[in-house]
């Protein structure tokens, strides 16, 4: 239900400090604590809403444009609006109470309004947010090697080269050697085929002997 708060005033002069509406409640004590039946307070809770107004557990607020309950006075009756909605901004006084309910004193015109559980509601404690924590390592620089459009070359397989044979020995090194090992020196062997090589190769311009007629004697003359 939408309220005018300007009319059925339970304070005929608005209040300028907490203590100024702990006042009136004194005061009109009557009537005020019909108010707070009306709205849905408990008389354990209307207590604790005045002692706050002493003792400094009160705030200047802005006023939530819905309330549960507001009170107000007309004529000397005092009645409920429930489910009150505020078409203004209004400022006014609140008081926390420790079941988590709430009372609210508008300034314009002090009437004392509830809204349930409002203190629990705002003091909610959230789980905090697990959020998974990723170590990045700072990259480091490589330089590229060649060009990036470079063809990659297939490395190719290189076979060992083919063990060499060895040379076959000369054939006239083994009797060379075979007569070295018998304590003969080769160069016997060698220097008569230099000799005879160098007499073969000699033009030889002798005349032919006769012919023998009675054959050779034992000696290898011819005789004639």
């Amino acid at each position: 239900m939408i309220v005018n708060l300007y009319v059925d005033h339970m304070m005929s002069t608005p209040p300028a400090s907490a203590e100024e509406v702990w006042n009136e409640t004194r005061e009109h004590a009557k009537l005020f604590s019909d108010a707070a039946t009306r709205i849905g307070l408990t008389p354990a809770e209307y207590r604790e809403f005045r002692l706050a107004l002493l003792d400094g557990r009160v705030r200047y607020v802005t006023l939530p444009r819905r309330l549960d309950a507001m009170s107000g006075n007309r004529h000397g009756s005092v009645y409920a609006v429930k489910n009150a909605y505020m078409t203004s901004t209004i400022q006014g006084w609140r008081v926390a109470l420790a079941d988590g309910n709430v009372v609210y004193v508008p300034k314009v015109c002090g009437n004392i309004s509830l809204l349930r559980h409002a203190a629990i509601a705002q003091h909610v404690v959230r789980p905090p947010k697990r959020v998974a924590y990723v170590q990045r390592h700072k990259p480091r620089f490589v330089p590229a090697i060649g060009s990036a459009n470079e063809t990659p070359v297939t490395p190719v397989a290189v076979a060992p080269p083919a063990a060499v044979a060895a040379a076959p020995v000369a054939a006239a090194a083994v009797p060379a050697a075979a007569t070295a090992a018998h304590g003969v020196s080769p160069f016997l062997f060698i220097i008569p085929a230099v000799i005879g090589g160098i007499i073969g190769s000699q033009p030889h311009h002798t005349t032919p002997p006769p012919p023998c007629n009675h054959g050779s004697n034992s000696m290898g003359v011819c005789t004639k």
